[in-house]
């Protein structure tokens, strides 16, 4: 199993076009991991569209302005990146071939303004 791990930094107008372009080129394959959820609540709503992708397209995880501490502690994103994957309906296991990150949290940014 191979995983790509893609980080989209926005620093430039043109940064700001890429990333739309890719997004949307590839929206039907992403599955969005909710950080500002518990972490039962982020593997149900994944398991779910999992589950609800009839063409199994769903092979990117989405992750939208995670901080460090996110990146490092979340269970899921840990559970990807050592190859376990995510468990689902009945012992079945998906595997991402991308993982696409979305630039750091604003509030990260900031702190490291501030320093």
């Amino acid at each position: 199993m191979i995983v790509i791990f893609k980080y989209f930094h926005e620093n430039t107008d043109a940064d700001f076009e890429e990333y739309n372009k890719q997004w949307d080129e590839k929206k039907e394959r992403l599955i969005f991991l909710p950080l500002d959820l518990p972490l039962s609540q982020q593997r149900y709503i994944i398991k779910n569209d999992i589950k609800n992708d009839m063409n199994n397209n769903k092979d990117i995880l989405a992750i939208r302005f995670p901080t460090s501490v996110d990146i490092q502690k979340n269970k899921i994103i840990n559970n990807i990146l050592f190859g376990k994957g995510l468990l689902y309906d009945n012992n079945k296991i998906w595997y991402p071939t991308e993982v696409w990150i979305y630039s750091i949290s604003v509030k990260e940014k900031n702190v490291k303004k501030n320093e």
